[in-house]
Parts: C-alpha cells; structure tokens; sequence
C-alpha cells in the first residue's frame, strides 16, 4: 500500500498501489473521488463497500455540486472496514454490483 491518503467524511482512507495506478489510467483526481465518497451511495456487496454515484445522486445533488454530473458512473471500492481503498472505476451498470444468487444474500 502506498502513503496516499484520501479524506471522506471526517476521515482519511487509505489508497492502494492498484487504485492510485487506476485513477491515473482513468484520469480521476483524488478531488474527485472525495466527491463519490461523500455524494455516491453505499453498496455493501461482496465484503466491500461499493461508492457509487449515479443518475439519482446527481439529480438530487447535481445543483448543488455541479462537479457531480462529470462522475456519472464512478465507482469506488473500499474495504468491508471502510479503511482503504481498493480500486477505482466507471460503470454505469449497477446490477453487476450484487450478487445474483440467493446463497449469497447473506453478505449483504
């Protein structure tokens, strides 16, 4: 893990080698994903926590943040203890998101 360390909410997470790599592939300023943190929904999926901002949050923050609308899509990926981030991405399909099957309701 690297040194970086992104503030959200009154703390400071923790950026994995492979999300720093990531969000420089992908063009994402750290700015940026503090914006997700803050403004995206929470997703609990898989052990992690899945940040996502989509076409909701941005009607309902968009005038507010205007910044929002550019983030459509992004997703960001923490650690079930929220204390790091894992990765960094876009997409706009959410469905991928939760487990399909019903033995895996359980991690939610």
């Amino acid at each position: 893990m690297t040194n970086q360390l992104i503030y959200a909410q009154s703390d400071y997470l923790e950026l994995s080698e492979h999300a720093a790599q990531r969000m420089c592939q992908r063009g994402l300023h750290e700015w940026q994903i503090e914006l997700v943190l803050k403004y995206g929904r929470e997703i609990h999926s898989r052990r992690a926590v899945f940040h996502v901002v989509g076409r909701k949050e941005i009607q309902k923050y968009g005038s507010k943040v205007p910044e929002l609308k550019k983030l459509d899509g992004i997703q960001v990926v923490t650690g079930g203890d929220n204390l790091a981030i894992l990765t960094v991405y876009r997409n706009h399909d959410l469905r991928g998101i939760r487990p399909n099957k019903r033995r895996h309701r359980h991690l939610h």
